[in-house]
């Protein structure tokens, strides 16, 4: 017996001391050996210099072991979560989704959000991520995991690393990506008001915002009070984003409302602006199918069909599949899909057609460039009426170096807003060289 306290002794000194390795083959002595002489605690201390060993394998069958023995021993639980989670949690890919998703059940079972020292919050994020990343978004399995936490507890500090390039990066703190995650579940799932109260809770808490999530929790407002029937309160939250951030699917939600109350024209006008703004045209098929049915609407058939051409090249191009519906226009407008179409030439001429429907009910007007900002990338014109129009050089439709003083151009203008002054203004857009 004695020789058998001996061993615990220096096991346990070797533990202390963290030289796990020379205390694991003692403590597998004990528990192979002499276990009528062990009890949880030799039992605990033996999963844990396993687990510090990066033995996780071998410590979770310990701690399978030692929980059976007596499953209210609060030690063995952190042991035991955290072996679950370096085993089931943290893998490179998920092969058994409904093991993993076990696997974090058994974790919180273990286990509490408020312990720092757990495994808890990394699990529920972990498989966050995991069900985030799906092809298809599982928004019933977001939300019931979401709801097992404590936003209030969750760190709001960003995480900040040096990338490969020794440059500083920053990501969103975990109550950022907490906010993130359910308010886009809730918005899926049509629990408009909740989403409505997480979102602006976003907005009020957080200090810092990273990936545009400014924008995206001010949106999701946005498209929850159009799902609760309030479209002009929606439509004033999308206006105001656009103050903030020109963004094509802003115009693009602006638009089906517009489209909704039947009023085409500001449909059309702001649907063509969501074409017209920097976007991959690949992402905007939805943009293009909601011209098509305005134009449909306004008996602009021949424009129309020009749409109907384009969804169907982009799916094609992508070897995607062309649904019914897009096959019934097909058919209706007869479309030639056997013919060849050089893709870059058809976007072109789509964007002069874009053009000139946004800018038809307009007076196009004749001034002169009165001088170029310093940083290059705006200017000001001047009319015979000596009014100054503020413009910018990506709306200056020809060579750059046109874009000078003195230059005499065409334009027209468009509402735009002043962050500075904080107020509406009127901008100079689709600027030409005079003829």
């Amino acid at each position: 017996m004695q020789d058998i306290q001996t061993i615990k002794k220096q096991a346990e000194e070797f533990r202390r001391a963290r030289k796990y390795a020379e205390a694991l083959p003692l403590y597998k002595q004990l528990w192979e050996e002499h276990r009528e002489n062990c009890n949880e605690w030799e039992g605990w201390a033996y999963a844990f210099c396993l687990k510090q060993q990066k033995e996780y394998k071998k410590s979770l069958d310990i701690c399978r072991e030692v929980y059976k023995l007596k499953p209210d021993f609060e030690n063995i639980k952190s042991v035991y979560a955290w072996c679950i989670y370096y085993t089931e949690i943290a893998v490179e890919k998920v092969n058994d989704e409904s093991k993993f998703l076990k696997a974090g059940e058994a974790i919180l079972k273990l286990s509490k959000q408020d312990d720092p020292y757990s495994p808890y919050t990394q699990t529920v994020f972990k498989i966050l991520e995991y069900l985030n990343n799906k092809a298809i978004y599982p928004t019933d399995k977001v939300l019931e995991w979401t709801e097992k936490l404590n936003f209030e507890i969750l760190d709001d500090k960003p995480f900040s690393f040096t990338d490969n390039e020794g440059k500083i990066r920053e990501l969103a703190s975990k109550k950022e990506q907490y906010f993130m995650w359910r308010t886009k579940a809730l918005l899926e799932k049509g629990l408009y008001d909740e989403c409505i109260e997480l979102s602006q809770k976003a907005l009020d808490t957080l200090e810092n915002f990273h990936y545009n999530n400014e924008i995206w929790f001010a949106r999701r407002i946005s498209l929850s009070y159009k799902g609760l029937g309030q479209p002009e309160k929606a439509l004033e939250q999308l206006k105001s984003l656009l103050k903030r951030k020109n963004e094509w699917f802003i115009y693009k939600e602006i638009a089906e409302i517009y489209f909704e109350q039947g009023n085409h024209e500001q449909a059309l006008k702001f649907a063509i602006d969501s074409a017209l703004s920097p976007g991959d045209v690949d992402k905007k098929l939805n943009v293009y199918k909601l011209l098509s049915e305005i134009l449909i609407s306004n008996n602009q058939n021949e424009e129309a069909k020009k749409h109907i051409e384009l969804i169907y090249q982009i799916r094609k191009a992508n070897k995607w599949k062309i649904d019914n519906d897009l096959q019934n226009l097909i058919n209706k407008f007869q479309i030639d899909t056997t013919k060849k179409v050089n893709s870059r030439d058809f976007e072109r001429e789509l964007k002069q057609l874009w053009e000139k429907l946004k800018y038809s009910n307009q007076t196009e007007l004749t001034g002169t460039i009165k001088c170029i900002l310093p940083n290059g990338k705006a200017g000001f014109i001047e009319t015979e009426n000596k009014k100054s129009y503020y413009f910018q050089l990506r709306n200056f439709k020809a060579k750059p170096e046109l874009a000078k003083q003195g230059q005499k151009v065409t334009f027209f203008l468009e509402e735009g807003f002043d962050k500075k002054k904080n107020q509406k203004t009127e901008n100079a857009v689709n600027v030409k060289p005079k003829r």
